[in-house]
Order: structure tokens, then C-alpha cells, then sequence
């Protein structure tokens, strides 16, 4: 069973929530603008608009997220422990999941282009690589040989 932290726009505490299985839902209208949707979260009390969401930190997880729009739109099941708003920079939303053991955090985001909405595969960060060691042959007398 996921619980999530849900932090809203200027109420850095947030609230706790226990999703009980249920996936999160980010639902748009015909307007598909982010201003107009709604975030749905089973255990939280009505609707949340879309523009209100900081970003949900998942205590434990993963969670499911799914995005509906117009039209038929529908996407996910994405699997994700964290949804934040605003990231990247020019993008609505994204959810994204960190490997811990490569430092790796992937995901996608989501805006919305000449009407349409649209996901972009993000991945970041990763463990940086060892630098390469340089070793000169040595003459034997700690002066390397040219």
C-alpha cells in the first residue's frame, strides 16, 4: 500500500494520504489546459486543480499515475515516486521514479503543444564515471619514459 505526501503551492507541510492500491489520476477537460484540470487522488478530499499541486513524494511506493484527457486521451500506467509540477523548466508536470543504486532518475513529462498534450521521456543524473587513470611507464628512477 503507497503513501504519499501531497504538498500544495505555498503549504510546504503537505498532508498524508494512504492510497490503498488506487493510481493517482490527472484528468484534463476540452479545454486541455493544465489551469482547467484536476488532479484525482482516491483518499483526498474533492478534486485538486492542476495548478494548486507542488508535488506528491511518495513515503512509500511506487504509485501508479494516469493521465486522461479529450478525445480519448489516455496515458499509463506510469510508475513513479515522485509527480512534481513545473519540472523541467517549460514542462507541466512529470513523474518519475529514482534507481537508487545507479542514481538514475527517469520518468516523463508532460505540456501540451499547438493543443495537444504531450509526454517526453526524461532521464537525468546517473553515477559519475570514475575517471580514467592515467598511468606512465616509469623508467624505474620515478621519471616517466618518453
Amino acid at each position: 500500500m503507497a503513501t504519499i505526501q501531497v504538498i500544495l503551492n505555498g503549504m510546504p507541510g503537505g498532508s498524508m494520504h494512504d492510497l490503498d492500491g488506487y493510481p493517482i489520476i490527472l484528468k484534463f477537460d476540452e479545454r486541455k489546459s493544465y489551469g482547467s484540470a484536476v488532479w484525482v487522488i482516491p483518499s483526498y478530499p474533492g478534486h485538486i486543480p492542476a495548478s494548486m499541486l507542488s508535488e506528491i513524494r511518495v513515503q512509500m511506493g511506487p504509485i501508479t499515475v494516469f493521465t486522461e484527457g479529450p478525445d480519448s486521451f489516455q496515458s499509463g500506467p506510469h510508475t513513479t515516486d515522485w509527480v512534481r509540477s513545473d519540472y523541467p523548466r517549460g514542462k507541466l508536470c512529470s513523474f518519475l521514479q529514482m534507481d537508487a543504486s545507479t542514481q538514475k532518475m527517469g520518468g516523463v513529462s508532460l505540456f501540451i503543444h499547438d493543443d495537444s498534450l504531450i509526454l517526453d521521456e526524461i532521464n537525468l543524473g546517473g553515477k559519475k564515471a570514475e575517471p580514467a587513470e592515467e598511468k606512465a611507464e616509469s623508467s624505474g628512477d620515478g621519471t616517466p619514459s618518453p
